[in-house]
């Protein structure tokens, strides 16, 4: 392990104290579900060191003696990396070194070998100068609560020290395989792949050669800089050159990934970029023979047509709380074979683990394409369409959003509407809803709206600003 002793861990410059702690790890870095910061601003080397102990202590507490370790393409997580195995180490519990590979990858481990809990160094879809980590234990993603004991326990000293032994294992082959022998397309088909310069680039490409597809790869080289496009495959405007790329090379489909590779955008022959509720409907409707009265779960951001159809084909929708974490959670609870949000993570049961993996849902949705013998523009033409918008991001501060949104809350008083409010606040009223919700990756509220018509999202929109508006009237709201 030689590659991993160096001096990138270190002793702590100060020991952490309550008084400190916020300058050294600043509660608005733990959050729902992982933890993400600025990478020497909220996130150190000595930071993730001592984070990294915190959790092998925590794992250790709770029956874990190993811990998977796997890191994305990010500038900052080759050294981060060293630092974290060193923390984790110095709590006396053993880290199992995976690399640099894809989040589903670190998953798919601890699905596969003996090691069911683990670490995953990224970002996601954040800037370029973020990183943070993604904390499994038993197979289950750490959430809510779970995440802020990690500082807590920091903040109390309750640390544990030991020496855990270090050693290296690749999972690569083993989910090349896995995928590739379980996925049967009907037909070649001509793909292209892009991977965004960040780490879906080491399997995604491989993988689909596996599956007998023409493959074209676009932007295969590592670069933690994302010189050609950010890796976030829900903006449209990230699609641009996939979808040129795909018209120009008379391509079947295009599919991109997202930093880490949990997230996945598709892009038809006609370079149209797919909704991932719409994913989701093709899923839906490729296995609905064989889960009759079975739950579809999927998140509070999703179109109005999702639900419909799946209790057309005889499933049951279960609508949850937006984030990976609370999806999974929802997922198990259910034993629903397949859900998904419209933030692009799918999570598809059948026939395989049930966490959210954007490259084996690349490779389900080409299986179902290549059982027809009609274009992937065709297929996804056929579900039922509104107008809708994008998610819209109304950047505030984050120390503030959440008592933002709990005013919106106590405000919201749409007597023409249904209101759920299991995750901000939802409006369905006859002819369409709206959303607004506190963001739990970055400093904003997200929103959401979709009618049957032009008027009716106006509409909807306007009810929307007035509620913000009285929450909070310095807010410029140009949606």
């Amino acid at each position: 392990m030689a590659a991993f002793d160096d001096h990138a861990g270190r002793d702590m410059d100060e020991p952490v104290t309550a008084e400190n702690l916020a300058a050294v790890l600043p509660e608005s870095i733990f959050r729902a579900y992982d933890i993400r910061g600025i990478y020497e601003e909220q996130l150190s080397t000595n930071s993730i060191q001592l984070i990294g102990q915190a959790v092998g202590s925590e794992a250790l507490d709770q029956g874990i003696d190993n811990l998977l370790l796997a890191f994305d393409g990010r500038l900052s997580s080759p050294e981060l990396s060293k630092a974290l195995i060193l923390g984790i180490s110095s709590s006396g519990c053993n880290v199992v070194v995976l690399g640099l590979v894809p989040t589903p990858l670190l998953y798919f481990a601890t699905h596969t070998t003996a090691f069911d809990s683990g670490v995953m160094l990224t970002a996601s879809h954040n800037p370029a100068n973020y990183n943070g980590l993604k904390i499994v234990f038993n197979k289950a993603c750490l959430a809510d609560n779970q995440i802020a004991a990690i500082r807590q326990r920091i903040l109390d000293g309750r640390l544990l020290h030991g020496k855990g032994a270090i050693s290296e294992l690749d999972i690569r082959d083993s989910y090349v395989e896995k995928v590739c022998s379980g996925v049967n397309l009907a037909r070649p088909l001509k793909v292209v792949v892009d991977c965004g310069n960040a780490v879906p680039a080491v399997i995604a490409p491989r993988l689909f050669e596996g599956l007998g597809c023409e493959v074209i790869t676009l932007f295969g080289e590592l670069d933690g800089h994302f010189p050609n496009h950010h890796p976030d495959p829900t903006l449209v405007s990230n699609l641009e050159q996939l979808a040129e790329t795909v018209i120009a090379e008379k391509a079947d489909l295009g599919v991109a990934f997202d930093g880490d590779g949990d997230r996945l955008g598709i892009v038809t022959e006609q370079g149209a970029s797919v909704d991932a509720d719409k994913l989701l409907m093709l899923l839906v409707q490729s296995m609905a023979d064989r889960y009759p009265g079975e739950a579809v779960v999927f998140d509070v951001k999703c179109s109005a047509s999702l639900p419909k159809l799946i209790s057309e084909l005889g499933m049951r929708p279960v609508m949850h709380r937006s984030g990976h974490s609370f999806m999974k959670q929802k997922m198990q609870e259910t034993g629903a074979p397949v859900g998904g949000e419209f933030a692009a993570h799918v999570f598809i049961k059948d026939r395989w683990y049930g966490f959210d993996d954007g490259i084996y849902t690349a490779a389900r949705i080409a299986e179902v394409l290549s059982q027809s013998d009609k274009s992937c523009s065709e297929i996804f033409s056929a579900f039922e369409s509104t107008i809708g918008t994008a998610e819209i991001k109304l950047a505030v501060d984050e120390q503030e959003k959440f008592a933002l949104m709990h005013r919106i809350e106590d405000l919201a008083d749409f007597e023409d509407a249904r209101l759920i409010t299991l995750d901000g606040v939802r409006a369905e009223f006859a002819d369409g809803w709206g959303l607004v919700r506190a963001s739990n990756t970055s400093p904003a509220l997200l929103l959401r709206f979709e009618a049957q018509s032009e008027k009716s999202l106006e509409r909807i929109k306007n009810r929307f600003k007035a509620l913000i508006s009285k929450a909070d009237n310095s807010l410029v709201l140009n949606f």
